[in-house]
């Protein structure tokens, strides 16, 4: 009953993390394209961090520039992958399900950009980083976190870390 019990807790944090960063992605969207005009900015720490508005229709730092169709199957795609590794992998950790979530948010707020308005709207600027978005950072850092436990796992399996 305690591992049913822990696997519906983790089922929960998964989806609720995944749904906090699509709320707070679109969110953020929808007030930059009312507030701030396409092409402005705002400084909010001089010489290093702006709010820029820019529409991109591309990948991420630009790349694949009109790429929107290839981009919905991608990232179609890469949910679905998403959803598989979640039920797979079966990792008993709550980093692995936030991380999860964060990469499925992230996902999910440019598929709904790219699908209902055909370009993805991004803003944050960091001087010397090409311009994101909450989706961006929160898909960015969900694979981070990824990639830490992964490694972790590997190393305590495999004993490479042990003396």
């Amino acid at each position: 009953m305690k591992v049913k019990k822990k696997n519906i807790v983790l089922n929960i944090l998964f989806l609720t993390v995944a749904g906090i960063i699509l709320a707070a992605d679109q969110y953020t969207k929808y007030w930059i394209n009312a507030n701030l005009p396409t092409s402005t900015s705002i400084e909010v720490i001089p010489n290093l961090f702006y709010i820029t508005h820019i529409k991109n229709t591309g990948a991420a730092f630009g790349l694949f520039p009109n790429g929107t169709n290839i981009l919905i199957i991608i990232s179609i795609i890469a949910i679905i992958m998403i959803i598989v590794i979640k039920i797979m992998l079966r990792f008993d950790s709550y980093f692995f399900n936030i991380a999860l979530g964060l990469i499925l948010g992230g996902a999910l707020g440019n598929l709904v950009d790219r699908y209902l308005v055909g370009e993805v709207t991004d803003f944050l600027y960091l001087v010397y980083w090409p311009i994101f978005n909450i989706a961006d950072s929160s898909a960015v850092i969900g694979f981070i976190i990824m990639v830490i436990l992964l490694f972790k796992e590997f190393f305590k399996k495999d004993g490479a870390l042990k003396k």
